[in-house]
């Protein structure tokens, strides 16, 4: 198991225990006490939150085809994008609806900013693999003109 994995795990269990702390809250409430908005919401978007970083975990765990971590991250980050893109407005189901769709966005959002660092940290590495072996000589500048040369309109 490479970094990546290691990093996607790290996440997926932190996620999962943001969402076991919002969900003690209503566990804890006794006859008294209120459950608010804002406590379900902290549910609704740390369930959201913990969605994505299970998917990568799926795809490096083999509950969908396994793939390393660099390939399952990349994956998951172009369905939160699509998400993002081309989700469709909420017209209908009232303001529950519409709270879990903004929660989606929200979570998806999270994780393309928890990531990142990561993919540009990747686009590096395979920019660094893929150069020329031969880089020894040094590039000649196209615009040098030979002496007496002039630009011409």
């Amino acid at each position: 198991m490479g970094r990546l994995e290691d990093l996607a795990i790290h996440h997926a269990t932190a996620a999962r225990w943001e969402l076991g702390e919002a969900l003690n809250r209503i566990a804890s409430l006794d006859d008294e006490g209120t459950l608010h908005d804002k406590d379900l919401g902290r549910i609704a978007y740390a369930y959201q939150r913990m969605t994505w970083w299970q998917q990568v975990t799926d795809l490096t765990h083999g509950r969908e085809e396994s793939v390393d971590g660099a390939t399952a991250l990349l994956t998951v980050r172009q369905r939160a994008q699509d998400l993002l893109i081309n989700a469709r407005p909420v017209n209908n189901g009232g303001l529950f609806a519409l709270a879990m769709a903004e929660c989606r966005r929200g979570g998806a959002r999270a994780f393309l900013d928890a990531t990142e660092k990561l993919v540009d940290a990747l686009a590096l590495l395979t920019d660094h693999d893929t150069r020329p072996a031969d880089e020894t000589t040094p590039a000649t500048p196209a615009t040098e003109q030979a002496p007496g040369e002039g630009r011409r309109p």
